[in-house]
C-alpha cells in the first residue's frame, strides 16, 4: 500500500508552527526570523517525515523554480570544477539550486542542454561557451528570462561577468620591455575577456605582440604551436589553458613565460618556472557572479549590466607570495582537491 504523501501541513504539525511560517521557511524568505530552536525542529520535521516540497505548485504559486542554470564545456578542468562547486554553494545559501549542464565542447549537445534547461524552467542562465554557436537558442532564453555571458556582446540582449585583463597584459608588457624584449606572442582561446580591449589601446615602446588563437572545439593546437614557433617570440603571455611543457617544445628553450592562473594550485609545472603571471581573481569572480545571478533572477526586467573583475601582473616572487597566502584562505582549500 503506497503511503500517503507528506504534506507541508504534516510538518507544521510536527514541529508545531504554523502552515505559513513553514511555506515562508522552504522558500527562504529574507524577511522570516525565527530561532535557532525552532529552525531546528522544523529541519527534523522535515527529515521525519522525508517530506519533498512539490516543485510544481511552487512555480505556479510563485512564478520562480529558484533554478539558476549553468552551461560548461566540461568540469574536469580545476577552473571549471571549482566555479561549479563554488558557485553551487552560494547560490545554495540564497535557496536558489544550480542545473548544471556540460556540453563537451559538441554543438549539437549544447543545443539540447540548453532546450532543457528552457523546459525545466530555470529563473537565469549562465552560459560560458562561445555565444555565436548557439545564438538563436540563447536569444530565446533572453527573451524570457535573463542570460549570462562571461564575454562583453555588444546589441545582445545579455548580462556579462568577465574578467578585464587589459591592466595586467599591460603591466606584463611594461615588465618585458624592462627585459629588453622585442616579440611576444599572446596565446588565447578566444578574442575577449579584455585582450580585445587591450589590442585597441597598445602603447609605444611596448614588444611587439601577435596573438594566436585556441580553438577548444576543434583541437587546433598543434597548428597553431606550430605557427608560434615560426613567429619566434622572445616571451610568451599564455591565456589559453595550454600547458606550458607541450607548448615550449616548440620555441626557444630560453623564451620568457608569463602564465595565467585563477586558482593558487593552478599550472604547479615544476620543470617550468614563469617569470610571471597574469592573474584572475576567483573569489571575486565568484562573489560577483552569484551576485549578478541572484540580482537578475529577483530582478528579471532590469537591463543587461557588464560587470568586470580586473585581473593583476605578478612577477614569479609575487606570485608565490600570493599562492602561499591564498593556500591557507579557507576559502580555497575547500576547492582545493
Amino acid at each position: 500500500m503506497l503511503r500517503k504523501k507528506t504534506t507541508a501541513k504534516d510538518v507544521a504539525e510536527r514541529a508545531g508552527v504554523s502552515r505559513s511560517l513553514v511555506s515562508m521557511y522552504l522558500r527562504r524568505n529574507p524577511n522570516l526570523w525565527i530561532s535557532e530552536e525552532t529552525r531546528t525542529r522544523l529541519d527534523a520535521a522535515i527529515r521525519e517525515l522525508g517530506y519533498r516540497p512539490n516543485r510544481s505548485a511552487q512555480i505556479l504559486r510563485s512564478g520562480k523554480s529558484r533554478i539558476a542554470g549553468v552551461v560548461l564545456g566540461g568540469i574536469s578542468g580545476s577552473f571549471a570544477s571549482c566555479l561549479s562547486e563554488a558557485l553551487m554553494e552560494k547560490m545554495e545559501e540564497a535557496g536558489y539550486r544550480v542545473f548544471l549542464g556540460i556540453t563537451r565542447y559538441d554543438p549539437e549537445r549544447e543545443r539540447r542542454v540548453l532546450e532543457s534547461m528552457m523546459n525545466f524552467e530555470i529563473d537565469v542562465l549562465f552560459y560560458t561557451l562561445e555565444p555565436d554557436y548557439v545564438k538563436d537558442l540563447l536569444l530565446q532564453c533572453a527573451a524570457s528570462i535573463p542570460v549570462f555571458v562571461s564575454e562583453k556582446r555588444t546589441g545582445m540582449p545579455f548580462h556579462s561577468i568577465r574578467f578585464d585583463l587589459t591592466g595586467a597584459l599591460k603591466n606584463a608588457l611594461r615588465y618585458l620591455s624592462m627585459r629588453r624584449i622585442k616579440r611576444a606572442a599572446l596565446l588565447t582561446n578566444r578574442i575577449g575577456f579584455g585582450e580585445q580591449d587591450f589590442f585597441t589601446s597598445n602603447e609605444k615602446g611596448f614588444p611587439e605582440l601577435r596573438a594566436f588563437r585556441f580553438n577548444s572545439r576543434n583541437g587546433n593546437e598543434e597548428t597553431v604551436l606550430r605557427e608560434v614557433a615560426r613567429f619566434s617570440p622572445e616571451a610568451v603571455i599564455s591565456l589559453a589553458g595550454i600547458p606550458m611543457a607541450p607548448a615550449r617544445e616548440h620555441l626557444n628553450p630560453a623564451t620568457l613565460w608569463i602564465d595565467s592562473w585563477a586558482l593558487p594550485f593552478q599550472r604547479q609545472e615544476a620543470e617550468i618556472h614563469p617569470t610571471g603571471s597574469v592573474v584572475r581573481p576567483f573569489r571575486e569572480y565568484v562573489e560577483t557572479l552569484s551576485e549578478a545571478l541572484l540580482d537578475a533572477a529577483r530582478n528579471p526586467e532590469r537591463k543587461p549590466s557588464d560587470r568586470t573583475i580586473p585581473a593583476i601582473f605578478l612577477k614569479r616572487k609575487e606570485q608565490n607570495d600570493l599562492r602561499k597566502s591564498l593556500l591557507n584562505d579557507p576559502y580555497y582549500q575547500t576547492f582545493e582537491y
